[in-house]
């Protein structure tokens, strides 16, 4: 017997809007039952097995779409290239995390947990940038100009003759 379950391709994160990528987007997979033999009564045994089995189906397909990509890497921009990096040593270093996790092995007394952390961190220094190149205002420079000599003027000392000053000289004679 088989079932169908929808499954979204590509990365999680928005791609900029002045290039939509179409490769990401819903599939359609199918997955063959497991004989569950004694254990087909056990709900929370089989909903667990079904959820690592589209977990690996999900990243079966991730790694399709990122081999797809690699064949175009020589063209990528150096923005692409970086999440490119970060996205496939992130997957592998999750895959290795699940794997010492599924044998038994506790990842956190590994150096994996580094990793990811470390890569973690290259993935958000990475965000900061992008949006600071392309979501951070613009400044109006004439409109700030006019905001800094409006609050800098002082109304009472405006640049007035006082009482006791002499008038300027206009007209300036050069005795010989």
């Amino acid at each position: 017997m088989k079932r169908t379950v929808k499954i979204r391709s590509g990365p999680r994160r928005n791609t900029p809007p002045e290039r939509p990528n179409p490769r990401h987007k819903m599939e359609v997979v199918e997955h063959e039952d497991f004989d569950y033999g004694e254990l087909k009564n056990d709900t929370a045994f089989i909903r667990k097995n079904e959820n690592l089995s589209e977990c690996i189906e999900r990243i079966r397909q991730n790694l399709a779409v990122a081999r797809e990509d690699y064949k175009n890497y020589e063209s990528f921009t150096l923005e692409e290239k970086v999440k490119y990096d970060l996205h496939l040593s992130y997957s592998i270093n999750s895959l290795y995390w699940m794997y010492h996790k599924i044998i038994g092995l506790d990842p956190n007394k590994h150096g994996i947990k580094d990793e990811l952390a470390r890569i973690k961190a290259a993935m958000l220094r990475e965000k900061e940038i992008y949006d600071h190149k392309y979501n951070r205002p613009q400044l109006d420079q004439g409109a700030a100009k006019r905001f800094v000599r409006a609050g800098l003027y002082d109304h009472k000392n405006r640049d007035k003759p006082e009482a006791n000053d002499p008038p300027p000289n206009k007209k300036i004679r050069f005795e010989n």
